[in-house]
């Protein structure tokens, strides 16, 4: 290929360019036929059926859930021995209620437009309840005796579906007239009300049109001439576009019956209908266990098919046509630039070796070359004044300016003669290395130096370098210098920079800062002050800016008080753990008091202090392994901490552990301390308990008493007490005449919401459930 012409490689490449449209059409054309092949029509069909099943289950059962909270609004218990209409009648509150009812199945109906109508008839009343006719006489509506020979005991709790057709007219009217009314048909859900709903005794009856579930069963498919089926396991249809069908006998039900009795609970189905074929879909309901069942006439499926295969091939034969002509002009009027250029280049120095070659080949090596020879220049260039001005300004911070030349190179980078350093230090820089990778430091210190300078205003130059782990030093060179202004304005630009760097580090920066010295000799000795006002954060606290004060004496020495060290100890020997904390609180109050303190005579303190830990536990017998974890060494956790609050939190945990290991070996001649702390629970379980209390109490920390009581019962505490009240609630439940608020009151609980969560938690059922079902 390197050595064919340009024109002969255009024309190739444009075919191509037109040859794979072409394949991508008929790849297409490919695709659309199989959608509309057998298989893919198949899928389609049952994505239709599995829409309109869901659909109107959706809708029946959204039906009978209507009905359920209905009932549940206990408004029947207002009809309870009202079974006369003209008692019925007698009184306002009574027809209020009638009313209500009617109200409540008119909202029913009007939500769901495949109901046709509702009504209740109470047992024993002459009265109907209906959406159509209102509150009437029983001779006065549809004939209703159809109900008193149905099995209403089968259907248990939740309704009866019964598909049926009926006559509209009343039953007045069919004694006068034995053809008046119309016929309807209908599927109607018989919902007999039970004794776990309401104490009063009666049927409701939704009756759904048979027909506008058909309407809605085809709403979500795509052919005029399919057929939407619904019917129920025997094979009776229910649902039908053909009316005339209604409750009579599926003729193909053998074929689905098959599937059915293998576990197939939908699937498709094709066969001959006379001289067309057909598709059957089918759906079983895991609801209510009807069968929905779709037919599709394949010849009318097919034409699309057919249809697109012709257009994609006429569009094709077009393409390959017009592409052919089109590209032998274009290759032709497009090489010429190409070898003009290639002429233009070729004079150029450094290109001679690159050989002769086509068009393409010569451009791709010549750019390929001039881009290898840019990149070496500029990374070298990079590399080389990186080099230098970290070198720079390291000498400048260990004082190892020395020739000549790097002094000429100090006036170059720094025009003024003020200078101060400033490091920025991350506080708690051991867990920051833990938990961020080299790369992600290298990214945020850059990030860091880009928005520093952009934070410095004029009159200031700043340079600044990575200074060890988690540290920046940054050096500042003033063109003037006045004790006020500056130390004010410093400390705001500070304060922006350290804000930054917080979100940038995602993690607090302590920030030291020396004293102005003229020359850049004295940088090493502002770095070193800088380092040294780093150190004061044991005493400030982290988050801080703290400028390096020379007027004050750091050589006092602090007395360590042995009399506080003995009294920690005997306070641990004791087990009280507390008292040590409150007693350490106190040492290292005093110390923050002594302002003049060395940071070193404060780690001699520190360390003090560690070593007689280390040796009680020794003299002890204690495992520091339980004590400390993995991380055994006292003296390197303390150095590792920024702040006498950190170092504080630390010990009072190591005091605590401590505490917690000497009583866990402590054989105590009394009752175990888990058998106390049951005893207790058994006793105040009602009561308000406040465990803390309890730890105190019984002599033991409150997180042990929790991993006691864990061990022994495998429970929480908050566990333990509420099993107890819960067994004392089923016990109410089932021999106190008492009300849920009576006996959430009686167990402890505060209210009737806390009872039924917790109940509901540990039992599995709420209150009232237990109760009946016991019952």
């Amino acid at each position: 290929m390197k050595r064919i012409p340009i024109v002969i490689q255009l024309i190739f490449i444009l075919l191509l360019l037109f040859l794979i449209p072409t394949v991508i059409t008929g790849y297409y054309s490919n695709v659309q036929m199989m959608k509309y092949s057998e298989e893919e029509i198949a899928n389609s069909a049952m994505a239709q059926i599995d829409t309109s099943s869901s659909y109107s289950e959706a809708i029946l059962m959204n039906i009978v859930k209507n009905i359920l909270q209905m009932v549940g609004t206990n408004e029947f218990n207002g009809l309870k021995n009202i079974t006369t209409y003209k008692t019925l009648n007698s009184e306002y509150s009574k027809i209020k209620v009638a009313t209500g009812i009617y109200d409540q199945m008119r909202e029913i109906q009007n939500n769901n437009r495949i109901v046709s109508s509702i009504y209740f008839c109470l047992d024993g009343a002459d009265y109907v309840i209906s959406t159509n006719r209102g509150v009437v006489k029983k001779q006065a509506y549809e004939d209703i005796s159809w109900i008193d020979e149905m099995d209403l005991k089968a259907q248990g709790s939740a309704g009866l579906w019964y598909p049926r057709t009926y006559n509209t007219a009343t039953v007045s009217e069919l004694a006068n007239d034995k053809t008046a009314g119309e016929m309807r048909n209908v599927i109607s859900y018989v919902y007999r009300l039970n004794k776990l709903t309401t104490s009063t005794k009666g049927t409701i009856v939704v009756n759904v049109d048979a027909q506008r579930l058909n309407e809605m069963l085809l709403s979500s498919i795509n052919s005029n001439d399919a057929q939407g089926i619904l019917v129920i396991p025997d094979g009776t249809i229910i649902s039908n576009k053909d009316s005339s069908k209604f409750l009579k006998k599926f003729e193909d039900m053998e074929i689905i019956k098959e599937s059915l009795a293998n576990g197939i609970t939908t699937g498709y189905k094709y066969q001959k209908d006379t001289d067309r074929a057909i598709l059957l879909t089918y759906k079983k309901s895991p609801q209510f266990q009807w069968i929905y069942i779709n037919t599709y006439n394949m010849d009318t499926l097919m034409s699309k098919s057919d249809s697109v295969r012709n257009g994609y091939t006429i569009f094709i034969s077009i393409i390959i046509a017009l592409g052919t002509i089109v590209v032998v002009v274009l290759a032709r009027e497009f090489s010429k630039p190409m070898r003009k250029l290639v002429q233009n280049v070729k004079q150029l120095n450094g290109m001679e070796g690159l050989g002769v070659k086509n068009e393409l080949s010569f451009l791709s090596g010549a750019i390929e070359k001039i881009q290898e020879q840019e990149g070496e220049l500029h990374h070298l260039l990079r590399e080389k004044e990186e080099e230098a001005r970290n070198l720079l300004l390291h000498n400048l911070l260990t004082g190892e300016v020395i020739n000549q030349k790097e002094i000429e190179n100090v006036e170059k980078v720094f025009p003024y003669n003020h200078y101060m350093v400033a490091i920025l230090s991350i506080d708690n820089t051991k867990r920051y290395l833990e938990t961020t990778g080299k790369d992600k430091r290298g990214i945020q210190s850059i990030a860091l130096q880009e928005k520093k300078k952009r934070v410095f205003s004029e009159g200031y130059h700043v340079e600044s370098m990575r200074d060890g782990a988690g540290m920046m030093a940054i050096i500042i060179n003033l063109k003037s210098y006045d004790y006020v202004k500056v130390s004010r304005e410093l400390f705001n630009i500070l304060t922006v920079i350290r804000q930054e760097a917080q979100r940038i580090f995602e993690n607090t920066v302590t920030v030291g800062v020396s004293t102005v010295h003229n020359g850049f000799e004295l940088i090493n000795e502002c770095h070193v002050e800088a380092l040294e006002a780093i150190k004061r954060r044991i005493i400030v606290g982290r988050n801080q800016i703290i400028f390096w004060n020379p007027q004050k004496k750091e050589s006092n020495k602090y007395s360590y008080s042995y009399n506080s060290e003995k009294k920690i100890l005997n306070l641990l020997s004791s087990g009280d753990a507390e008292s040590a904390r409150a007693e350490l609180t106190n040492l290292f109050e005093d110390i923050k008091k002594k302002e003049e303190i060395s940071y070193e005579n404060l780690l001699l303190i520190l360390n003090q202090l560690a070593g007689a830990t280390v040796k009680f536990m020794m003299e002890h017998n204690i495992n520091s392994s339980k004590v400390f974890g993995n991380n055994t060494n006292l003296y390197q956790m303390i150095g590792g901490m920024d702040t006498l609050e950190d170092i504080e939190a630390y010990l009072g945990k190591v005091f605590i552990s401590i505490t917690d290991y000497i009583k866990s070996f402590h054989e105590d001649t009394s009752e175990k301390s888990s058998e106390q702390i049951i005893k207790y629970l058994r006793k105040h379980y009602k009561e308000e308990i406040v465990f803390e209390d309890l730890a105190d109490q019984i002599g033991i920390s409150y997180s042990y008493m929790r991993k006691v009581i864990r061990e022994d019962t495998g429970n929480s505490l908050i566990d333990n007490v509420n099993l107890l009240r819960i067994d004392e609630a089923k016990r109410l439940l089932l021999h106190a005449d008492l009300s849920l608020t009576q006996i959430a009151t009686e167990v402890g609980y505060r209210n009737v919401q806390s009872l039924n969560r917790f109940f509901k938690k540990y039992e599995g059922v709420s209150p009232s459930d237990f109760k009946n079902n016991v019952k």
